[in-house]
């Protein structure tokens, strides 16, 4: 498939994604919305060129599609199709430890999401950020960091969206683990900022 109809196809599908909120639906509405992409003549319509049309919602459902939460946080191989709605590392490094904080280079990674920032005076913090859902790995992803760099501190940041925010009973959980931990504990509204606003901070 030519690397033109491929980079249309995903720009439609994160477009339409986008706009009907893809990361909060149901595993039955997710079943449903394959089957429209594949119905779909710049998504379907093109693929099924190439391929049938199983094979097609295979594609859209192993490949962009499992890769549209990371591509929204600028990774992976669809990353320049992301929208602005995902945080940057240097977003959330200003939205844990404020607008000073310098995010290191060659520090970011994923699975989780991380990096290091500094603050003024050199201070530096791991940071490890993701949806509530992957906790436990932000969890271990920190103890792992610190267990091999000591007297360096870590923060988990948890996103969140306006339309599916983290509820003050699981909030309440999380802190208590965290405490356990000695992990400083964030939260972050991921429909507040815009990838594109990376250099002016978090709101």
């Amino acid at each position: 498939m030519p690397a033109e109809q491929i980079e249309s196809v995903v720009k439609a599908l994160y477009a339409d994604a986008d706009r009907g909120g893809w990361e909060h639906l149901s595993p039955n509405q997710r079943t449903a919305q394959y089957d429209k992409w594949v119905s779909d003549p710049e998504i379907g319509g093109l693929l099924t060129e190439y391929m049938s049309s199983e094979t097609a919602r295979s594609w859209i459902k192993d490949g962009p599609m499992k890769e549209y939460a990371r591509a929204l946080q600028g990774a992976g191989r669809y990353a320049r199709f992301g929208s602005s709605l995902g945080p940057t590392p240097t977003l959330i490094a200003r939205h844990a430890l404020g607008p000073g904080a310098i995010v290191i280079d060659g520090s970011t990674g994923v699975k989780p999401f991380h990096g290091v920032a500094s603050v003024e005076g050199g201070t530096k913090t791991y940071l490890a950020w993701g949806e509530a859902k992957n906790f436990r790995y932000l969890v271990w992803a920190c103890l792992n960091y610190l267990a091999a760099t000591p007297g360096v501190e870590a923060v988990i940041v948890v996103t969140e969206t306006m339309a599916d925010p983290t509820t003050a009973a699981e909030r309440s959980r999380l802190a208590i683990i965290a405490d356990r931990c000695s992990l400083g504990l964030k939260y972050y509204r991921t429909a507040a900022a815009k990838r594109v606003a990376a250099e002016g901070g978090a709101s």
